[in-house]
């Protein structure tokens, strides 16, 4: 599948650029510190969500489910975001940009896999090269707001010291057989919320970069379809 995207450039302005995508990874469990992501699994065995095989969990996804749409049509009312940074080999290098893990979360105590493939995945098509953040990484803060009943606040807000660096997860992929990463897309896990789970109506995302004082954002909104 081809996809038009847009290059944020330090030196140059924006760039267009139309990117060919052979294959979407959604990481599960991709926390950096490996005491709280056993602590998320066992609490999440307490609710019925079965162990991963593997951590980090790959969880392949149709090309097709990405989408820079503003609205996301879902079969459940109990779905949810979460905010991501997102990597893109276009062929040639990385960029990186932010996404969003729609997960059905009733679906997931039964298949952690239906339960994101049955949910579109929202990213940013403005992207950020790579090789112009990864010097100071850790420092950008991955946010996301949530839209309900209740009104609009903050849902997530936490750096990137809480997900595995680009380096690591790269490594973690290849040592599972992942090694021709050209042309695909990477969800790379979440930071954690602020207070649970919520099935918001919009979800709103960005990744901020204190140091270059930019940020990529994405937002949508959530329909479910009935019957």
């Amino acid at each position: 599948m081809n996809i038009r995207i847009k290059i944020d450039h330090l030196d140059k302005g924006t760039e267009e650029q139309t990117c060919q995508v052979k294959s979407v990874y959604v990481v599960g469990y991709g926390g950096r510190d490996q005491e709280k992501v056993q602590e998320h699994i066992h609490e999440l065995a307490e609710i019925g969500v079965a162990p991963p095989p593997t951590v980090p969990t790959i969880y392949p996804h149709p090309v097709t489910a990405l989408t820079f749409e503003e609205v996301i049509t879902v079969t459940g009312k109990q779905t949810s975001g979460e905010a991501e940074y997102v990597l893109m080999h276009n062929g040639t290098e990385w960029l990186v940009t932010v996404g969003s893990d729609h997960t059905d979360r009733h679906l997931e105590k039964e298949d952690i896999q239906k339960s994101k493939e049955t949910c579109p995945k929202p990213l940013s098509n403005t992207f950020w090269r790579l090789q112009d953040v990864e010097q100071h990484w850790d420092q950008l803060i991955l946010r996301c707001w949530v839209t309900d009943a209740a009104g609009r606040r903050l849902y997530q807000d936490h750096n990137l010291t809480a997900l595995l660096p680009v380096k690591d997860l790269l490594e973690k992929l290849a040592g599972f057989g992942y090694h021709d990463l050209a042309d695909t897309v990477i969800f790379s896990g979440t930071v954690p919320t602020l207070e649970g789970f919520v099935y918001g109506d919009k979800f709103e995302m960005e990744l901020y970069d204190p140091i270059l004082l930019r940020s990529l954002s994405s937002s949508y909104s959530v329909v479910i379809q009935e019957g």
